[in-house]
């Protein structure tokens, strides 16, 4: 059985080695030894990576009229008689104009203009809005 001071001069060996590790690689006297310089990851939500990846689409490079025109006019295809659209912008706001069914009666359009303005506002929160039917 180990005496009392056997194990005391273990625990100070122990403790020492383990402040004589954390000063020699903790401290730097205030300087920078290894002249190493510290770098942050880009704030770009890729953690960095855009900078080595370069072709990863930034928020700012799918984000243009002309994709929006498309996009548009492809997820209105899908709603009951719209047939076509033409999409203006100008600025935040979207004047849509659809081309309805040649069968479609007139009090079925105001529904048609409803389910457009409805798919429009939920896949393009950015623009307002606006619809209507071409004559």
């Amino acid at each position: 059985m180990p005496t009392k001071s056997k194990t005391w001069a273990v625990i100070a060996l122990a403790a020492s080695l383990s402040l004589a590790g954390l000063a020699s690689g903790c401290g730097n006297m205030g300087h920078n030894a290894n002249k190493v310089k510290t770098q942050s990851y880009g704030d770009d939500g890729f953690l960095g990576r855009t900078n080595s990846y370069p072709k990863i689409p930034s928020r700012h490079m799918a984000l243009n009229y002309d994709n929006d025109y498309k996009l548009m006019t492809q997820s209105i295809k899908g709603v009951p008689g719209v047939t076509g659209a033409k999409v203006t912008f100008n600025g935040a706001d979207a004047y849509v104009t659809v081309k309805t069914a040649k069968g479609l009666k007139a009090n079925e359009i105001p529904t048609v203009e409803r389910q457009v303005a409805s798919v429009l506002r939920f896949n393009f929160p950015r623009y307002n809005i606006h619809v209507q039917t071409a004559p």
